[in-house]
């Protein structure tokens, strides 16, 4: 084989080597992103069906904490 066609099986291999890359790339990025949805829409779930007891923990950890700032006269 001559040079160019050896250049050209490299380039092509090259080129086979980018595109392989970038679809297993690609894929996982799909995957991440969909595995990242179910996980954000379960905790939205959770928060909803459990507001009320977050909404009186917060308050609870508000008022002790203002407690601390509040002056005693």
């Amino acid at each position: 084989m001559n040079n160019t066609i050896l250049a050209i099986l490299h380039t092509l291999n090259i080129v086979e080597f980018l595109i392989r890359t970038a679809v297993n790339l690609s894929v996982r990025i799909i995957a991440l992103a969909i595995v990242l949805g179910e996980y954000t829409w379960n905790a939205a779930r959770v928060v909803v069906n459990n507001r009320r007891q977050i909404l009186e923990n917060i308050n609870i950890i508000r008022n002790r904490v203002s407690y601390y700032f509040v002056y005693a006269s």
